[in-house]
Parts: structure tokens; C-alpha cells; sequence
């Protein structure tokens, strides 16, 4: 019988930004008690439609009934940060100069000044305002039918988080692992049951950053159109650059004559005076695709890969980026299959269905199709104990530390002379 628990546990805190977790982290299990896993399969949500509850959980049952493993899902760090997972509209600072500047230039007053928007109600009636003028201009002859406004919203994530960015996130996915290969209702091997990342997107990328940061832990990795190096778009704070080229995303949809460009609440900036400045140092631990790291990582028992990616995939994921990073893994002697994906001949309707980002890719059937050679590959060569639970990163000025002691990965951050 399919069994589903859910689990909070604690798990990690911002080292980075020295900032204290305040949400517990919940994860779900899924698995037959008739029979005994042999794997523990997460299968990570990106941002969008995988995120999901009920297609997580119909996936997780399907996977779990067809093969002999047990299907992990975890609610990481920040994964509520689009409406349809929990997240809330507000103004920050930036964003009410921008309504500020963009109401004067197009001679819009508002019903009051944008410092009073304090609330979310507040922002949709200040938007609201703002589509009607724009209707009733249009009526009048006054303005074109084709023009519109841009302006700039900020994501409130569930749990009052924030976006960190990609390491909270992988710590979150390891921390399960090592939780589960301790505590999960079934035999886990004496704590040695494989475990092997999947996902697509950022999904795929974190799956990617997990095996980076305790390649010990991870036996595997299953991952669709993940992007190898961190997306600025995704980090938050691209507004204080260019709202319109740097934001998450942009849509008509919420209104009909306002483009809403929107962005997850951040501490990271852009200003280096700042302690939560984004430095270099900060790129390079986020990056897959890093050289001397990849170099580190491959003294380590090293993870199986495999990846489908879309050669016309520009915008989110570059492929050029993807194939040089699995030449790297290869050049290595990482076990490492990239599939570029370039005919429309690969489309079968089924499995790939299109060559943009994600290919609107059937991941049980990427699952179905690849898990079970993964899990004859590990079957076939076991990993060894390590003893050196530890792995260290050089990034310019600093000293990235990432251990495994009492069940969690842990991080600590030195200056690097």
C-alpha cells in the first residue's frame, strides 16, 4: 500500500546574510510498505507549474507504485514565491519610485502618495486606479489602444521568507537526505540507500548545487533544462539595475493595460558598500558551471549525470553554458550524459514536446527512462564510505565550508588569504 507522510524538521540558517530561520522546513515521503525502497528519489520542484502540490503528489505516487524507491518532495527555502504557492504583492522602497516616476511622466495623480502604500490592498487599489485611467483615456481618444504602463511589484514568499538563492535551497534538499537515511519508516541499508536528484529548471539546478556541495551524499542526479550558471533574474534585486530587463518575470494578465514586472523580496543588492552585497563570491558558490570547483568536487566519490537541455533554450538556460559543463564532468571522468535536444524530429509528442525551455517534458517519463539505469549503475558500483565528510570552495575573498555533522550539512564561510 502507498503510504505519504509529512515531515517538518529544522534545517538550516542564512549563514550568509546571518540571518535566523524563522519557518520549519517541510518535506513529503511517499513510498510502498510492501515493499523495500532501494533508493530515495527527490524529485525537486522548480518555479511554476511542477511546483504544484497535486501534480507533486500524483507524480510521487505514480513513480513510488511503478518503481521499487521511495519519492521524496521538499518544500525549500523560498518555494512559495509566486501567488498560485503563497506568495502576496507589495511595494518596497524601489518599487514606489518606479510608480512614483512612471505615474508623473505619464501625468497619472494618484489618490494619494506612494508612501502610504503599505499593504497589499493598498498596492491592488493603487493598480487598479491606474488600469481604469488608462481605459477611460483610451475611450476618450486621449491615448492610444496599443499603449500600456510598466511598473514594478515585489513577491512576499509564504512564511515570510525571502529569496537566498539557490544554497539555503540545497542545504534544505541534503539536510532531507540525511534526515530520512536516519529516520524514514523502512530499511534504510544502515543509513548507506542511495540518493538521486531530479528535477527540471531550477529544480535541475538545485539537484546539480546539492551534488556540489556534498558529492558524498549524492548518488545521482536526473535533470531537465537546469541552468549551469545562477540566473540574475531569479536573485531579486535586478530592479535596482532595470526593472523591465532584469525582473523575474513580466505579465499582462493581472491587468490589461499595466505590464507588471515582478521580483522575489531579497537582501541580496547591488550595492557593495552594503553587507548583503551580491559579490563575486557570492556568484561563484551559486555557479555549477565553475571550473577549480568542478576540479574539487571530482577528489570526491563522484555522482552519475545525466541531462536533456534544449540547444535553442537562449533566454533562461544557455545551452553553450551546459555543454561546456558537462565537457568539464567529462573531461573529469565524471559518469556524464548530456542530451542536446536540436531537431524537431526529437519532438514525439510523448516525452519532448517542443525545443523551448523545459521542452514541455514528461518528467515521469524522463524518470521512467533514465532512473532505472541510474539505479543499475549504483547497484553495479556502490559508493564507498567516506570518511571526509567535508568539501571546501575557494571564491575570491572567501572560504566556502560545507561539512555533514549530526545529520545536516553545515556552512561556514572564511575570509580566503
Amino acid at each position: 500500500m502507498l503510504i505519504n507522510k509529512i515531515y517538518e524538521i529544522d534545517s538550516c540558517d542564512d549563514v550568509e546574510l546571518d540571518i535566523k530561520r524563522e519557518s520549519k522546513l517541510e518535506f513529503k515521503l511517499c513510498f510502498d510498505d510492501e515493499k523495500n525502497p532501494e533508493a530515495l528519489v527527490f524529485i525537486t520542484p522548480g518555479l511554476g507549474g511542477d511546483a504544484n502540490d497535486n501534480y507533486r503528489e500524483h507524480l510521487a505516487q505514480t513513480i513510488a507504485s511503478d518503481l521499487n524507491v521511495a519519492v521524496v518532495s521538499v518544500n525549500y527555502h523560498c518555494i512559495g514565491n509566486r501567488p498560485n504557492t503563497g506568495s502576496t504583492f507589495y511595494m518596497d522602497g524601489i518599487d514606489k519610485l518606479i510608480l512614483d516616476a512612471t505615474c508623473k511622466a505619464a501625468n497619472i495623480e494618484l489618490l494619494y502618495s506612494v508612501d502610504k502604500i503599505q499593504s497589499y490592498a493598498q498596492t491592488l487599489e493603487v493598480l487598479n486606479f491606474i488600469n481604469q485611467y488608462l481605459i477611460e483615456k483610451k475611450k476618450s481618444g486621449l491615448l492610444s489602444m496599443d499603449s500600456y504602463v510598466n511598473l514594478h511589484v515585489s513577491l512576499q514568499p509564504a512564511k515570510n521568507e525571502y529569496q537566498n538563492f539557490g544554497i539555503m535551497q540545497a542545504q534544505d534538499l541534503t539536510n532531507v537526505a540525511l534526515y530520512l537515511k536516519k529516520n524514514a519508516p523502512f530499511d534504510t541499508m544502515g543509513g548507506g540507500i542511495p540518493v538521486i536528484m531530479i528535477g527540471s529548471s531550477h529544480g535541475g539546478y538545485l539537484s546539480h548545487l546539492a551534488a556540489k556541495i556534498a558529492p558524498w551524499l549524492i548518488n545521482g542526479v536526473i535533470d531537465n533544462s537546469s541552468y549551469a550558471k545562477f540566473l540574475w533574474k531569479l536573485v531579486g534585486f535586478g530592479k535596482e539595475i532595470d526593472f523591465m530587463r532584469y525582473s523575474e518575470f513580466s505579465t499582462f494578465s493581472l491587468f490589461r493595460h499595466i505590464c507588471i514586472c515582478g521580483s522575489t523580496k531579497t537582501f541580496w543588492t547591488s550595492n557593495s558598500s552594503s553587507p548583503y552585497f551580491f559579490s563575486p563570491a557570492r556568484r561563484m558558490i551559486r555557479n555549477i558551471l565553475e571550473p577549480t570547483h568542478l576540479q574539487i568536487q571530482s577528489t570526491y566519490p563522484k555522482p552519475y549525470y545525466v541531462s536533456y537541455h534544449s540547444f535553442y533554450d537562449k533566454r533562461i538556460a544557455p545551452p553553450e553554458d551546459k555543454i561546456e559543463l558537462y565537457d568539464i564532468l567529462k573531461k573529469y571522468h565524471f559518469d556524464a550524459k548530456l542530451y542536446m535536444i536540436k531537431d524537431q524530429d526529437q519532438i514525439d509528442g510523448k516525452f519532448i514536446k517542443s525545443l523551448v525551455h523545459g521542452m514541455d517534458m514528461s518528467i515521469k517519463t524522463l524518470i521512467k527512462k533514465e532512473l532505472p539505469i541510474m539505479l543499475e549503475k549504483i547497484k553495479n558500483n556502490p559508493k564507498k564510505e567516506y570518511k571526509d565528510k567535508s568539501i571546501s570552495y575557494p571564491c575570491e575573498d572567501l572560504l566556502y565550508n560545507f561539512t555533514q555533522k549530526e545529520d545536516k550539512i553545515f556552512l561556514e564561510i572564511k575570509g580566503n588569504k
